[in-house]
């Protein structure tokens, strides 16, 4: 809730310092202007809606849980560059605007100091609030409520097989502990993946990136943190692919165990008894 109000807070401050700012810098280029205002307005306004749209794509980026860390880095970088750009264009016209406005020579720098330090402090804290908390993106499947979900048969000879829990998890805390000691079973993990992407309605998750995480818990014994930092991904999206696959692989266990207990059909007619 804090974090909520704190995104609420950050964009009301940038929206009203950019309003300012445009309209500042429209005003000081249609009244210095004498050919083409309106062209030299447009000119005028760009810089700040610039900033506006490099801010937010970033908070987008952010809760995207496919993109990579130096995709967002790499966009946070330009987002500062733009921000930078930004207030030394926005910083003179609005400078030149006070002084119009009758604002000491000595003085008139802090008009512009106030409206590009508003954005500038809340661009900052909406990056810093973007990269620090990253929602969950995934959606349960188990909210879904799928219609069937496919059966994962082991393979005899193909794919990567690793060891995977019969039984899921009690609670739904990130899975951490090594499974050395549990009732597992073969699996094949590229099924195990593509079976944990199909439950997603969405598409947001990438079979190669589930595949990574399973490969990596399983084979490599790597905790849900480990994997969360090699692989660039928060840790509750790590966490929510392990808890899927072995909700995935016990509910594909319990169909087969149901399949091999239930009693052959008409086994009179398949073995008839002959008379003699």
């Amino acid at each position: 809730m804090g974090t909520d109000r704190a995104h609420v807070f950050f964009w009301t401050e940038l929206c009203i310092a950019a309003g300012v700012s445009v309209i500042g810098n429209a005003t000081q280029a249609v009244l210095h202007t004498t050919a083409l205002p309106v062209v030299a307005a447009t000119v005028a306004v760009i810089p700040p809606l610039a900033l506006l749209a490099a801010v937010h794509g970033v908070a987008l980026l952010a809760r995207a849980d496919t993109v990579s860390a130096a995709a967002r880095r790499a966009a946070t970088a330009l987002t500062v560059v733009i921000a930078g750009g930004a207030f030394w264009l926005s910083f003179t016209a609005l400078r030149a605007l006070a002084t119009t406005a009758g604002v000491p020579a000595g003085e008139a720098w802090l008009w512009p100091l106030i409206v590009e330090g508003s954005m500038t402090q809340s661009s900052l804290a909406l990056l810093i609030l973007a990269h620090a908390h990253q929602p969950n993106t995934d959606i349960e499947a188990a909210s879904q409520t799928p219609a069937r979900l496919p059966a994962l048969e082991p393979r005899p000879t193909e794919g990567v097989r690793v060891a995977l829990p019969a039984s899921p998890p009690e609670h739904s805390e990130p899975v951490e502990e090594f499974l050395d000691d549990r009732i597992s079973s073969d699996i094949d993990l590229q099924a195990l993946a593509t079976s944990i992407c199909d439950q997603d309605p969405g598409g947001r998750r990438d079979r190669a990136t589930v595949f990574a995480v399973l490969t990596h818990r399983y084979l490599d014994n790597w905790s849900a943190t480990r994997i969360a930092r090699e692989l660039g991904r928060s840790r509750s999206a790590v966490s929510r692919i392990l808890r899927d696959a072995e909700r995935l692989h016990a509910r594909a266990a319990t169909d087969r165990a149901h399949t091999d207990n239930d009693p052959p059909a008409d086994r009179a007619h398949t073995n008839p008894t002959v008379r003699t």
